[in-house]
């Protein structure tokens, strides 16, 4: 177990909080099996084959090219489990991060910088992984770095404040991390992440007014290195600034009450 060291006033405490556990939770994993997070991006390749391998059989009329799909579908399934897997962890561990918050001089946005910490290290590994096997199938490589590297971040302080909404919420209602499970899997299905936009015809609308789509499309247009569309930074930052601020709010507003929460 990696030992934090104690904490100091201001914001530190919450960054060396979050530094080092989730630095423990990698280590820990590979502890365990030897594999640790990678098993994250095995399993993510196992069902991005799968899942191209059936939707792509099954679509193959109304699919441009099959060879095209699978890198959209593979490319939104990264962009997908970094969303998801902050939300999904946030909402699964507040409870147990309560008892730190009642005893320690530590904020709830400690728990959330934790969980944002430990999914980009998992993005980052996938990213390389899916780089090197690009360059090894293909002999290319399309990622564009730099409108990668503002599309993470967009995406990322998009998830924080979803992250911390979400922990706010599961604080005080006790089994609200079962519907917040059961919503991110819907949005899941409803996201064009297996299917293509234009296979709404007409209705394409409803992926512009889609959050979760315009958060997606920052990071897999530029790993299919395709220029994002001035769509997405607008919705991304329009939804940071609505959505970001309102939360800071909530947050400022309830903080001293989360201890008396059980």
């Amino acid at each position: 177990m990696i030992r934090i060291p104690a904490a100091s006033p201001g914001l530190l405490a919450p960054l060396r909080f979050a530094v080092f556990t989730a630095g423990g939770d990698i280590a820990a994993s590979f502890r365990r099996t030897g594999l640790g997070t990678l098993w994250v991006s095995l399993g993510l390749a196992l069902a991005t084959a799968a899942m191209g391998l059936l939707f792509g059989t099954v679509l193959r009329q109304q699919l441009p090219d099959y060879t095209i799909y699978v890198p959209y579908l593979a490319a939104g399934m990264i962009a997908w489990t970094l969303l998801a897997g902050i939300l999904h962890q946030t909402a699964s561990q507040t409870w147990q991060f309560m008892a730190q918050l009642r005893h320690a001089s530590l904020p709830l946005a400690a728990n959330v910088l934790r969980q944002v910490l430990r999914q980009l290290l998992i993005l980052a590994q996938n990213i390389l992984i899916a780089v090197l096997a690009q360059a090894a199938l293909l002999g290319t490589v399309t990622l564009a770095p730099l409108p990668l590297l503002g599309g993470v971040l967009l995406l990322t302080a998009n998830a924080a404040w979803m992250a911390l909404l979400i922990g706010l919420l599961c604080a005080r209602f006790r089994d609200l991390p079962q519907l917040v499970a059961w919503v991110v899997h819907l949005a899941f299905f409803l996201t064009p992440i297996l299917w293509p936009v234009f296979f709404l015809g007409r209705f394409e609308w409803l992926a512009d007014i889609n959050p979760f789509h315009q958060l997606v499309e920052l990071v897999r247009r530029p790993l299919l290195g395709e220029t994002v569309p001035q769509q997405a930074w607008l919705g991304g930052l329009l939804l940071l600034g609505l959505g970001g601020g309102g939360t800071i709010l909530l947050y400022r507003r309830l903080r001293w009450r989360l201890p008396y929460w059980t």
